[in-house]
């Protein structure tokens, strides 16, 4: 785990995201994954006075539904008629 990421770009705009920075709230470093991060946001911890608050994940469930089902449309070469990229 490091405290700093080395370089933010990690993947290509064009692609899946292979990787990920995955904040570690507790230690406060970051790590490099594999795969894609799943989509939410963070809120701040209930009743914290800090400024340095890590804060609470909130994953967006509906996105991580989404995401496995539009990958499979992609590698099934996006089977509805009239849909293309």
């Amino acid at each position: 785990m490091s405290k700093q990421i080395d370089k933010l770009i990690i993947n290509s705009p064009y692609e899946e995201p292979k990787y990920y920075w995955h904040y570690d709230r507790e230690h406060r470093s970051f790590e490099k994954r594999e795969g894609r991060r799943p989509a939410g946001y963070v809120v701040a911890t209930p009743d914290s006075n800090g400024f340095d608050d890590p804060g609470v994940f909130v994953p967006i469930e509906l996105v991580n539904k989404i995401r496995p089902r539009i990958k499979a449309w992609r590698k099934n070469d996006y089977p509805e008629p009239g849909v293309r990229p």
